[in-house]
């Protein structure tokens, strides 16, 4: 888990959610170190576990011949369709295309 982009969104996620956005982290890591990181970091956001890849892995997000997760985002609409997906190890930085994303999702 890459808590410097995490930390990089949780100063931009009242815009996200503003646009109408769930924000949620998901990482291979256990819940207890999860809610360590939410805690440590103070992000207003969950970070879900995932260490068998259960929702990882159908949305796309699993890294190439490794057992673990890319970073990235996937933007889905209320009807539950995929709108975006993106791997970016630099999520963070480039929160105004996340943005853009999250806006043609609700339109």
């Amino acid at each position: 888990m890459c808590t410097a982009q995490l930390v990089k969104l949780q100063t931009r996620v009242d815009e996200l959610t503003a646009e109408g956005a769930a924000v949620f982290a998901v990482s291979i890591d256990k819940s207890d170190q999860a809610r360590r990181v939410v805690e440590e970091f103070k992000l207003s956001y969950p970070i879900l576990s995932d260490p068998d890849m259960q929702v990882i892995q159908p949305y796309g997000m699993k890294g190439e011949r490794m057992e673990m997760a890319e970073l990235g985002y996937v933007v889905i609409d209320r009807e539950g369709r995929i709108r975006a997906k993106r791997v970016d190890r630099e999520f963070g930085d480039h929160v105004e295309l996340l943005l853009h994303h999250v806006r043609q999702a609700r339109s």
